[in-house]
């Protein structure tokens, strides 16, 4: 393989990181930079390691953007390929991670208790149909489920284009 390939995608990949350090600094200013990055959510209160936070942006980031940046060469070029399919995964990896805490965050069927419980309160007999098919299909764990499912006929896709390509 020739270096100018390399050094092309080294330059790219440098300039994802760049884009995300800036969009980094505007959403949240100087606390990009230290420790840690503390997000208040109404009554949850989340502290996130600001590496943590700067990888999934740029994840996510530079999927997309290899996305479009490849989807003009119809996916005939292997080292872009190989990024953008590595990004793939590692974006699916975070997805799959997520999905653990969103599963807690079920806005429909929460978890939740408030103690004392009101036991002794007396239940609805009825069962609004529409609410319980709302709470069991639109969860954030099954977004997220079909966020992956995008992101894995993307990759596909590139795949299926690139070989096309090599024919």
């Amino acid at each position: 393989m020739k270096i100018k390939p390399i050094l092309q995608e080294t330059l790219w990949v440098t300039g994802c990181i760049a884009i995300t350090l800036i969009i980094g600094l505007l959403f949240f200013g100087k606390a990009i930079f230290e420790k840690d990055i503390d997000i208040n959510l109404h009554d949850t209160y989340f502290v996130i390691a600001n590496q943590h936070f700067f990888i999934c942006f740029f994840v996510v980031f530079s999927f997309i953007f290899y996305f479009i940046k490849e989807n003009r060469h119809a996916f005939n070029r292997k080292l872009p390929l190989g990024i953008f399919l590595i990004l793939g995964l590692g974006f699916n990896i975070l997805l799959v991670k997520m999905s653990l805490i969103a599963a807690f965050f079920n806005p429909w069927k929460s978890g939740w208790t408030v103690y004392p419980p009101l036991s002794v309160k007396a239940k609805p007999t009825e069962v609004n149909a529409i609410r319980e098919f709302a709470a069991t299909v639109f969860t954030p764990f099954n977004a997220l489920l079909v966020i992956q499912i995008l992101i894995i006929a993307l990759m596909l896709r590139a795949a299926f284009q690139y070989g096309k390509s090599k024919k």
